[in-house]
């Protein structure tokens, strides 16, 4: 048996063509063995209808009629297997035809595998490079807007550094100058509070200096609103509270039981000592204004010159006012007292002495 063209190259072969060649050769052989089949039949009828007809002579007449009934069987029989066939070949037609149908479908199918696949892929590949391309897009816009924001931000603040810049276009010299003055005027400050709370009289002269002697305006100015800080401050009379002199204790040999027995002497001896106590200093200064003469209003005089604690001082000049006549409400402006003394204490002493 010589093979077929497709046999030969299997490669070149179709496998549609092949399925379709193989099922035309069965439905054709099915047939094939369905009318041999039918025919056989038919044959061993005859047989037996000849065989009876020889055997039974005599009665021809029924045999005749049983021939020609069986006859008309047979033919009916005949008839019917011959179109039993026709309908049996009817049905297998139309299931080939089914058969045929789906198979085409189905290797159309098979063979579009491929394509639609390669398509299902691109279009698939197609929808992930699309999302990732949004993906990506909309992450860049983000980071665009927040470069837009820290720009912004970067520009107000340029603006404001351009701004402070121009404030403070000042040369180093500027600089220096404004320093030392803001050193100076915290000195200033120090000095006043040193004369207030430590009575420093030292720190009064030195503010007063500067007021007068300083070549800045602004130094001066702070200088003189320290001055008058001092000033106010010794202007209330309840700096030191009520204080007596333990005089018992300070002159054992004299026999003293207060205060109010201690002479000008003891007084002035007590006023000038630096080292003494200074409440009982204060206490001697005002004590002195009960004696009214011409050698306590000296001593307080001198205190009033030298002394360096300006609670003493300021009681001294507040005794001397009153012994003497001096007016002023300064009390602390010395040099003013100091002057009058000199142009009137002659005066004063014999105005005194009387």
């Amino acid at each position: 048996m010589m093979d077929s063209p497709q046999s030969k190259d299997p490669q070149k072969a179709d496998p549609l063509a092949d399925a379709l060649e193989r099922l035309e050769r069965s439905v054709a052989n099915r047939e094939k063995s369905r009318m041999a089949s039918l025919a056989d039949s038919g044959s061993d009828v005859r047989e037996k209808q000849a065989a009876k007809v020889t055997e039974d002579n005599g009665f021809e007449s029924e045999i005749n009629t049983e021939v020609v009934v069986s006859g008309d069987e047979v033919s009916a029989n005949e008839l019917n297997k011959k179109n039993a066939p026709k309908k049996n070949g009817s049905w297998s037609r139309a299931t080939s035809n089914i058969i045929i149908q789906l198979s085409c479908v189905l290797a159309v199918g098979y063979l579009l595998l491929p394509v639609l696949k390669k398509d299902i892929l691109q279009d698939l590949l197609m929808a992930l490079s699309e999302a990732d391309q949004r993906a990506k897009f909309e992450e860049k816009a983000k980071i665009t807007d927040e470069l837009n924001t820290i720009g912004e931000r970067i520009d107000s603040l340029s603006g404001e550094l351009k701004s402070i810049n121009q404030v403070t276009q000042v040369s180093a010299k500027d600089v220096y100058k404004e320093l030392v003055y803001l050193r100076e005027r915290n000195k200033l400050i120090t000095l006043g509070d040193s004369a207030i709370h430590n009575s420093d009289r030292a720190s009064l002269d030195q503010l007063l200096r500067v007021s007068e002697k300083s070549e800045d305006d602004r130094l001066k100015t702070g200088a003189a609103s320290e001055i008058l800080r001092v000033k106010f401050a010794y202007m209330n009379g309840l700096r030191r509270g009520t204080h007596t002199i333990p005089a018992a204790q300070l002159f054992p040999d004299q026999s003293l039981k207060n205060e109010t027995e201690l002479d000008t002497d003891q007084l002035i001896e007590l006023l000038d000592n630096a080292e003494a106590k200074v409440d009982n200093r204060v206490r001697a200064a005002y004590l002195l204004a009960d004696k009214r003469n011409s050698k306590a209003a000296d001593a307080l005089a001198k205190v009033v010159e030298t002394d360096l604690n300006l609670d003493v001082v300021r009681e001294a000049a507040m005794t001397f006012s009153e012994m003497t006549g001096f007016k002023n409400e300064d009390l602390l402006n010395t040099d003013v007292l100091l002057q009058w003394w000199r142009n009137n204490s002659d005066q004063v002493r014999i105005m005194l002495s009387n």
